[in-house]
């Protein structure tokens, strides 16, 4: 199965990035359905909305496993240290992989406390299934990981801490990527597993955060957003706080405009940063 989902992303090119993209973080069904009764909330969850979230996973796995050399049998991983591990740069990926995907199997256009929650747990769920499986694939190339599948739980249950604390729901795990991703050696398709050009954000729109009295002082398209850059190999990260726009809350209504102001919502725009690292602190004009 590994071999043949490495073959297919190898074949699929430059595309794969916008298709991993578009599968893995759109929600399905974004203010293009009426909200149904709550009677109706359990059939939200879709063989459709399931088989995007698992095309999206093995897509993102094969373009990791071009790089990999497949061990002769199934092993675990060597964790002597966790947390290194868990620093580690490709934790980005897996928790905010885990995350989107809980929330879009996840997601209901019910409104009800109960009927959110309980499509966030079986979104979560569904979520750790897919990380569950992309584990023991992985045990064949570089081992099955326990603190890869912890940094998973990690992601998706965000995604159910959302659904119980609404404040929550308006800090958003966003990432960016660093132009330079995009014209290394390895092309277009090698930016999903650049970890080191990638940064890993929580994006928090203010304006809804703060109290009704003072929150027209804070425009409510721009979001304050702390991030971290992982460099791994024993290299200390990068952390970074600065403000970018929230696409979501540009102005339209068509419902393909709706569905790219979503992914882009979970997108940190490029924007002014200040930057916190071993060689000291530095202020960013534009930062990727």
């Amino acid at each position: 199965m590994a071999t043949i989902v490495q073959r297919v992303a190898g074949q699929i090119g430059q595309r794969s990035v916008l298709a991993a993209l578009m599968l893995g973080l759109v929600p399905a069904g974004v203010a293009l359905a009426k909200t149904p009764a709550e009677s109706d909330c359990a059939t939200s969850v879709t063989v459709a909305r399931v088989a995007g979230q698992v095309a999206a996973a093995s897509l993102v796995t094969g373009l990791e496993y071009r790089d990999m050399t497949r061990q002769g049998g199934w092993h675990m991983a060597q964790e002597s240290d966790r947390a290194a591990v868990a620093a580690d740069p490709s934790s980005h990926l897996h928790a905010l992989g885990s995350y989107h995907m809980a929330r879009n199997l996840g997601s209901t256009q019910c409104t009800s406390s109960a009927a959110m929650r309980r499509a966030a747990l079986r979104g979560a769920a569904l979520s750790l299934a897919i990380g569950t499986a992309k584990e023991v694939s992985d045990a064949r190339y570089n081992g099955f990981s326990p603190t890869d599948l912890a940094v998973d739980v990690v992601g998706a249950g965000y995604a159910v801490a959302q659904a119980y604390v609404p404040a929550l729901r308006h800090v958003t795990p966003s990432f960016s990527v660093a132009p330079r991703a995009f014209v290394s050696k390895g092309g277009p398709t090698a930016a999903l597993t650049d970890y080191a050009n990638q940064t890993l954000w929580l994006s928090a729109n203010v304006h809804e955060l703060l109290p009704t009295s003072v929150s027209r002082a804070w425009p409510s398209a721009v979001r304050l957003s702390m991030g971290r850059r992982a460099y791994g190999g024993g290299a200390p990260s990068d952390f970074v706080l600065g403000l970018d726009l929230d696409a979501a809350q540009l102005p339209g209504s068509h419902p393909a405009w709706v569905r790219i102001k979503q992914v882009m919502h979970n997108v940190r725009l490029p924007g002014p940063a200040l930057v916190m690292g071993a060689n000291g602190t530095r202020t960013v004009g534009l930062y990727w």
